[in-house]
């Protein structure tokens, strides 16, 4: 196997790692902010206005 495929194969196996350890750091925020709305009573309505990015208020 040549170097260039060696490496090419690490890159692949390295790509992957980042994928998983990405969606298990952002499962753990989830719990994170689950748990803190629960600690103080947020509720969906309260919080929607700030986690839609690039979403306007609708005019009343």
């Amino acid at each position: 196997m040549s170097k260039l495929e060696e490496l090419m194969q690490q890159q692949a196996a390295l790509a992957e790692e980042i994928k998983r350890v990405a969606k298990d750091e952002k499962a753990e925020a989830l719990k994170e902010v689950r748990r803190l709305c629960k600690l103080h009573g947020f509720t969906h309505n309260q919080l929607k206005a700030y986690l839609a990015a690039g979403r306007k208020p609708k005019s009343k």
